[in-house]
């Protein structure tokens, strides 16, 4: 909506703040897809990692999967706290760059357990039934 009211001949008076806010949604558009990514992510790994038996097999993994646990508690505490998630999209708090690494890691990391799996399967084949 925001172009459409810039393509107006009555923007003037309201220009800036229209294109501040073009820009807030353009951001907190973009910060919601890394968001949703490392959900998703995070929800597929979690009860694996919730193992004791995993963490000791696989500390690197779990050490990375620690520190994108805590980023994304610590986000889960914060909407908590402040449920407006345009107050969670500020770009100073730099949540964008922090969810787009925690997806890096969380790809290392899905890469390290299919390794793993991949190993184990060799050991154990009847492991090649499991997806």
């Amino acid at each position: 909506k925001t172009q459409t009211m810039r393509g107006s001949p009555f923007i003037e008076p309201i220009r800036s703040e229209c294109e501040d806010w073009e820009r807030k949604l353009k951001y907190a558009q973009s910060l919601l897809e890394e968001w949703i990514a490392c959900q998703r992510t995070w929800m597929y790994l979690e009860p694996i990692f919730s193992s004791d038996d995993i963490m000791r097999q696989l500390p690197t993994e779990a050490k990375r999967y620690q520190g994108v646990d805590a980023l994304w508690k610590k986000a889960m505490t914060d909407c908590v706290a402040e449920p407006n998630f345009m107050i969670q999209a500020d770009p100073e708090k730099h949540l964008e760059e922090k969810f787009k690494a925690a997806n890096k890691k969380l790809d290392v990391i899905q890469k390290g357990l299919a390794d793993y799996l991949e190993m184990k399967r060799l050991y154990f084949p009847r492991f090649f039934f499991l997806s």
